[in-house]
């Protein structure tokens, strides 16, 4: 495994920022003289992972507290972890446009730098929290970009409804703030066609796009839970390529960590080089 922390300027955020990257290498682990030590050869490319971090996370949550290093190891594919602020992944009225980083110049810039393949096959997007709704925003804001997504503990369902509900009981949740921030004082822009994941999902599906498929997970003792189980109820009712998993956990890695590789392991990965 070689991980490279790349320290680049973002045209869409117009600020420098962190993306850690991890690329499987040739006989990790194995004993001299063992298996083949093949690197990529001209047009050889990995598949990728793109995996977001939570609220109030960044770029180095994943690599910090789960074992992805050795779990791309293993699978042979990239990974890539950026920074998104508390943006959830949205365009900010700033001008940091996180959407269109994560959507346009992140792929170009990896893609550029490292073997990894551009082909929607060879695609994936995920994340936790925050990032379950970034990586599932993002799928379908472009699906045909990627060949599969999945939200781990993912804020899925009516985003404008819960929060508005937490802030009427006049409770303490830090992140009011930050989404206010991301979407407007009472969810002024947060235009249900294209913010409002559930809305999302059924219009593409009525309107017959080809849609990544979709893996969901989240832990029984999770504050999202319930959240969680609405979205499910209506994934379940829709033609689409659907996998949901819940188990014993909260909102932690505890829970995150043996969970990304149950995502890593229905992935369609081909465990090694593609064209």
């Amino acid at each position: 495994m070689a991980l490279f922390q790349c320290n680049m300027f973002s045209e869409s955020i117009f600020s420098s920022t962190t993306v850690n990257v991890i690329l499987p290498t040739p006989n990790e682990g194995a004993e001299p003289g063992g298996r083949n030590k093949q690197y990529p050869k001209d047009g050889e490319k990995y598949q990728v992972l793109y995996l977001l971090h939570g609220f109030s996370g960044d770029y180095s949550d994943w690599q910090r507290n789960s074992g992805i290093e050795r779990y791309a190891q293993e699978r042979r594919v990239a990974v890539v972890m950026p920074s998104g602020g508390n943006s959830f992944y949205q365009n900010l009225p700033s001008g940091a446009n996180y959407s269109d980083f994560i959507l346009e110049e992140l792929p170009a810039f990896v893609q550029g730098v490292f073997p990894i393949s551009a082909k929607r096959e060879h695609t994936f997007i995920a994340g936790l929290s925050m990032g379950g709704y970034g990586a599932l925003l993002s799928a379908l804001r472009k699906p045909q970009q990627y060949a599969a997504m999945a939200s781990l503990s993912g804020a899925l369902w009516k985003l404008d409804e819960y929060f508005r509900a937490v802030t009427e009981a006049d409770l303490v949740f830090p992140v009011t703030k930050p989404l206010c921030h991301a979407f407007g004082a009472d969810f002024a822009r947060y235009d249900h066609t294209t913010c409002d994941l559930a809305t999302m999902l059924q219009n593409a599906v009525d309107g017959g796009v080809e849609l990544p498929k979709l893996y969901q997970c989240c832990g029984t003792g999770d504050f999202l839970y319930e959240s969680n189980l609405e979205f499910k109820a209506l994934a379940e009712t829709l033609d689409i390529d659907y996998t949901y998993e819940e188990g014993s956990g909260a909102h932690d890695f505890d829970f995150w960590d043996p969970y990304i590789r149950r995502v890593l392991d229905w992935l369609p990965l081909t465990g090694g080089f593609v064209d």
